[in-house]
């Protein structure tokens, strides 16, 4: 379904390119004329220091009367707007001014911009998140106004990642443009206008040098000498004659200056013209520029990370961010299992509920809300959002995979147990389940639908609840049944697990602590190789960020060494000891905060992985919480997963010290024979410190020296992951 949906947009899309009226624009051809795009717009912060009930009755409302007043005044005057959440605020709460939103946009002088639902951000949200806003955004539009966007408009956003201009061309989009590398690029402004191209080659024709979207426009603009000489200098690197700017206000909507649309009309047709102002949409460059013309454009491939404004926005607000991943995969699911039920014939596919809940969550992923750099009140709408669009995408799974349930044969000795496999390809792990019973039976056996007994694990025992693991068989993206039966004896079969207070062990590795909890040995029993080169810790790092305090982290404080360790009064505890998983319990505390980590080594092909489950209470301040790996493997590349293709970045420097990447990232020794790589489950934040270490961000909590001061305690209390 995913797909059909996103080559009906693609489709769509050339059909409607001349989809929005020219208006009252000068006539112009850039393969001969001079020619500034200037585009009006007014930037809107759906959340970030004010709440939704703040940008519905101010901001919204706002914006449709004061472009209001503008259009009836000056007949030349056109305005862009994005989010088609935006929008959707406009005909709930305003539905008669709505009504003139749409007539204005039929006159083509109101411009629906951006594609998206949302100006959400890129670094943190999943690629089918990122596809589904360009999706969901110009559907919306195209059903309410018969036009759709052709371009993703960022003026704000903390960094973009390498991948994004490969998943916008899939979308079918034309362009892209920006502000936002003004702010420090890591990698500075690599062109006005050109080619920004995504790990598969493919890519978007980009402005990167848009100006401030808060732009004034003085008295004749058509002959102001910066912006000649800017088209001077364009024309004589790449020989384009053509450029691109923002005009307007931000960050709570309006309009743009009374003063700034006066002087832009002002700049129309006049014959003493330096060079022709175009007032248009935020789309109609990349409109215009012909493949001829593309092939002069200046290409660049890569990131385009910023040193301000990014790098403490990867991990503020924990727990938005792990409802974010938590809702991706659970959407992504309840849509695979709904696929199967409806082609099953059990169930209709629920469309509507699919993507009211699709919707909530992309509103969630606004460049303010996700990365965690909005006022906390902002946090209780956007948290009762996700809770609200994980129900939606709940109940869409329990009742596809209890309708197909129903028709599976699910006969056999003892009570029948579904397990769905989510992922697109054959898979042995370790399936965690609890059920009921009355009266809690001693033990339990678990069999296969061949009647094969299987490795299983009894973990826990409360009131007449039963939980338990078991390994398991799952093809790809299917339902197996599987048969738990009451017994006098458990699964008997020796396994190669063993676990003690300070090591745990199977068939892969052997995981040796120290007594302050430190992981001292990770020995690969498999390639005769220790993992380590000392012990892996977790730090805590000095963090005093000038300016900004949720959004950035400073090289100033990254390049020093750790100020602490989480190690004192540490505990431990054996808390599983079978023949499918051993666990160890670790209880550590530093700097007024503490943490219970339970190590753990399954049986199987499930133990390639160790895996770490932490449950933290924090409470410490100006400081990042890092769980520090000093690997064995060396080498000044890492490999970072983006979701669409990998990236190698350097270890750390002035102009990059704190990193996003997708799931996992990967140190690999330079030979290419032997890596290590680290997976998370919610956290996008990392650094390098050196060649041999890698460092995942868990929290964040940084000094504010009265910046945004509600933020030195960002993410106190529990957090897990």
């Amino acid at each position: 379904m995913k797909i059909i949906n996103l080559l009906l947009v693609a489709v769509l899309f050339p059909v409607l390119l001349l989809a929005q009226p020219i208006g009252h624009r000068e006539k112009y051809d850039i393969s001969k004329d001079k020619v500034l795009y200037t585009v009006g717009y007014s930037h809107l912060d759906s959340e970030w220091n004010w709440d939704y009930p703040f940008t519905i009755n101010v901001c919204i409302k706002n914006i449709m009367t004061e472009n209001f007043h503008l259009f009836e005044k000056y007949p030349d005057y056109v305005y862009n707007f994005t989010g088609s959440r935006r929008y959707e605020m406009m005909k709930e709460y305003y539905p008669e001014m709505y009504k003139k939103v749409v007539d204005y946009i039929h006159q083509g002088r109101w411009y629906v911009s951006g594609s998206s639902v949302d100006e959400g951000e890129v670094n943190i949200s999943s690629s089918e998140s990122l596809i589904r806003q360009v999706l969901y955004g110009n559907d919306f539009f195209k059903k309410e106004f018969g036009v759709v966007s052709q371009d993703y408009m960022l003026p704000d956003c903390f960094g973009f990642l390498a991948n994004v201009p490969s998943i916008w061309h899939h979308c079918g989009l034309l362009g892209f443009s920006t502000q936002k590398l003004t702010w420090h690029s890591a990698v500075g402004i690599p062109f006005n206008v050109g080619v920004w191209n995504g790990p598969d080659g493919k890519g978007i024709i980009a402005a990167l040098n848009a100006t401030s979207y808060t732009s004034g426009v003085g008295p004749r603009l058509d002959k102001d000498s910066g912006w000649e000489e800017r088209l001077k200098d364009d024309q004589s690197k790449y020989g384009i004659l053509f450029d691109y700017r923002y005009y307007g206000v931000g960050d709570q909507g309006g309009a743009p200056r009374e003063r700034d649309v006066k002087n832009a009309i002002g700049s129309l047709n006049n014959k003493d013209s330096k060079f022709k102002v175009v007032l248009t949409s935020s789309d109609q460059m990349y409109k215009d520029i012909t493949p001829e013309i593309r092939k002069k454009l200046p290409v660049y491939s890569g990131d385009l990370l910023l040193t301000d404004h990014s790098a403490g926005s990867m991990t503020s607000q924990a727990f938005m961010k792990k409802m974010n991943r938590k809702n991706e995969l659970l959407a992504g699911t309840a849509e695979q299992l709904a696929t199967l039920a409806d082609w099953s014939g059990v169930a209709s596919y629920p469309k509507e509920k699919l993507n009211k809940s699709w919707d909530l969550l992309l509103g969630c992923q606004f460049h303010d809300i996700l990365p965690g750099t909005s006022i906390p009140k902002a946090y209780e709408y956007a948290w009762n959002d996700e809770f609200v669009a994980a129900n939606g995408f709940a109940e869409v799974l329990h009742n596809s995979v209890s309708r197909i349930s129903e028709q599976l044969n699910t006969e056999g000795k003892g009570r029948s147990l579904v397990v769905y496999n989510p992922v697109a390809f054959n898979r042995k792990g370790i399936v965690s389940a609890e059920m009921t019973f009355d009266p809690l039976p001693a033990h339990i056996q678990v069999f296969d639908g061949k009647g094969k007994i299987l490795p299983s694990q009894i973990i826990d025992r409360e009131g007449n609840k039963l939980k338990f693991i078991f390994e398991a068989n799952t093809p790809s993206m299917g339902l197996s049944v599987f048969h738990v039966r009451e017994s006098a004896k458990g699964y008997t079969k020796a396994s190669g697990l063993s676990v003690s207070e300070h090591s745990i062990e199977n068939a892969y590795y052997k995981v040796t602590f120290d007594d302050k909890g430190d992981m001292t040995s990770i020995f690969d029993k498999k390639a005769a190789k220790e993992m380590l080169s000392k012990p892996a810790q977790l730090e805590f790092l000095h963090e005093a960020p000038t300016i900004y305090p949720a959004w950035n982290m400073d090289w100033k404080d990254r390049k020093n060494a750790p100020v602490g360790y989480m190690n004192e009064a540490p505990s431990f505890r054996i808390v599983e000891k079978g023949n499918v998983r051993v666990a160890l319990e670790i209880k550590r505390q530093g700097r007024n905060s503490k943490i219970t980590q339970i190590i753990s080594l399954a049986d199987g092909e499930a133990g390639k992985i160790i895996e770490v489950s932490n449950k933290v209470d924090w409470q410490s301040k100006g400081v990042s919480l890092k769980a520090a790996f000093p690997l064995s493997v060396s080498n000044e590349m890492a490999t970072y997963n983006i979701g669409v293709g990998t990236i190698q970045r350097s270890t750390n420097n002035s102009k990059k010290y704190e990193v996003p990447s997708k799931k996992w990232f990967d140190l690999t020794d330079q030979s290419g024979d032997y890596g290590v790589s680290i997976l998370e489950d919610c956290k996008y934040g990392s650094d390098k410190p050196d060649n041999n270490t890698l460092r995942l961000t868990l929290l964040y909590t940084p000094e504010t020296n009265g910046n945004c001061d509600y933020q030195n305690t960002q993410d106190w209390g529990e957090q897990e992951f």
